[in-house]
């Protein structure tokens, strides 16, 4: 995500926070400092801790989601929550139930942990019907604190829960749903419910003048229909082979090519990368002009070899073009060889597979739009 800052690692999983970050915490100093100048400091000290259990929340899902063997790109704290990006949702009912309720039971945790201790603390005057007042819950003391994390983790374990896909609650619904419908009609028919309550909670934010409820609801809006966009994307992917989209011809380069008549092919090229192969056809390597101009820029002047961008992926011809696609994503490879058996058979990159789906939305036939090999 861009604009966002690294923090930290926790777990092998990056932590950012993004640029306009700090606006919560002038938020919730002057929210929870009460007006006080004294108390500034201590509002953004409740900001820092209400962030910090958003995260904990996060990396419930994130450890989650990797037991099932999903990488985790990173989590982004932002002015209105976290995100926990993963490279995929498990397509399993049972596994997606898991990793949707693993953020709450953190907020469960710590609800199970704090509720004795303001109970005890204040059973008295909660016996007599008596709640905590806004301000005792901001007050610095430590029972005030213990209200305040009681408070926090009962919020965001009720309002995460809401039925609104792609809330924790929605995830929830879509998954049972699974259980009876297709993994694409579950995703529609919650993405509809949940689109159906953002707006709910829009005009409720609107009216009451809680504009930070109203931005989360239109944020709550965009997200389920982009999700819903992305299982229809993948459905339809799923029915194209790579073999399908590979071209019959297309330049490739050979090794001892000198590194600045390459980039001119490159170039003139229609073609965002070329492969560079031996005599006998075999794959050495990948190279693009925008990665050669930035290699050129750090300095390196060689052979091209030295100016291979890394690919970290290798497709089979007879795989489809939903595993591709999926397999890139999770490696952050834009482009990347593609065999069928042990022979070389050409290059797919993102930017093709973009246009099948085009193609497919139109319902336009396929023929070699992806970058193969002429040998």
């Amino acid at each position: 995500m861009g604009w966002s800052w690294k923090l930290a690692r926790i777990s092998g999983i990056e932590i950012k926070v993004h640029a306009t970050f700090p606006l919560a915490l002038v938020w919730g100093a002057l929210m929870w400092g009460g007006g006080r100048l004294s108390g500034l400091a201590y509002g953004a000290i409740l900001t820092i801790v209400l962030f910090s259990i958003v995260l904990l929340h996060e990396l419930g899902h994130s450890l989650a989601a990797r037991r099932y063997g999903i990488p985790v790109q990173d989590i982004v704290l932002l002015p209105i929550g976290g995100i926990a990006r993963l490279s995929r949702m498990p397509e399993k009912p049972a596994e997606e139930l898991v990793v949707a309720l693993a953020g709450p039971a953190v907020n469960l945790a710590f609800i199970l942990l704090m509720a004795p201790v303001v109970f005890f603390s204040n059973g008295a005057s909660l016996l007599a019907g008596g709640l905590p007042s806004f301000d005792s819950l901001t007050s610095p003391s430590p029972m005030g604190f213990a209200a305040f994390l009681l408070m926090v983790n009962t919020s965001l374990l009720l309002f995460n829960l809401i039925p609104a896909f792609p809330l924790d609650g929605g995830r929830v619904l879509r998954a049972l749903l699974a259980f009876r419908l297709s993994y694409s009609r579950a995703t529609g028919l919650a993405a509809t419910i949940g689109r159906i309550l953002a707006i709910v909670l829009g005009v409720y934010g609107l009216v009451t003048l809680d504009f930070f409820l109203a931005v989360v609801a239109a944020f709550i809006f965009a997200a389920a229909g982009s999700e819903a966009e992305e299982v229809t994307a993948r459905e339809s992917l799923k029915g194209v082979r790579i073999a399908e989209v590979l071209e019959g011809h297309s330049p490739v380069l050979t090794p001892d090519i000198p590194a600045h008549l390459a980039f001119a092919r490159l170039a003139r090229s229609r073609q965002p990368a070329m492969a560079i192969v031996d005599q006998d056809g075999g794959f050495l390597g990948v190279v693009s002009a925008a990665g050669m101009q930035r290699r050129w820029r750090d300095g390196v002047r060689g052979a091209l070899s030295d100016y291979v961008d890394e690919s970290g992926v290798v497709l089979e011809c007879s795989s489809s073009l939903e595993v591709a696609r999926r397999q890139m994503l999770e490696k952050l490879a834009w482009v990347a060889p593609v065999y069928c058996g042990m022979e070389f058979a050409g290059l797919l990159d993102l930017e093709t597979i973009a246009r099948v789906l085009v193609l497919r939305r139109s319902g336009k036939a396929l023929s070699g739009i992806a970058t193969a090999v002429d040998v």
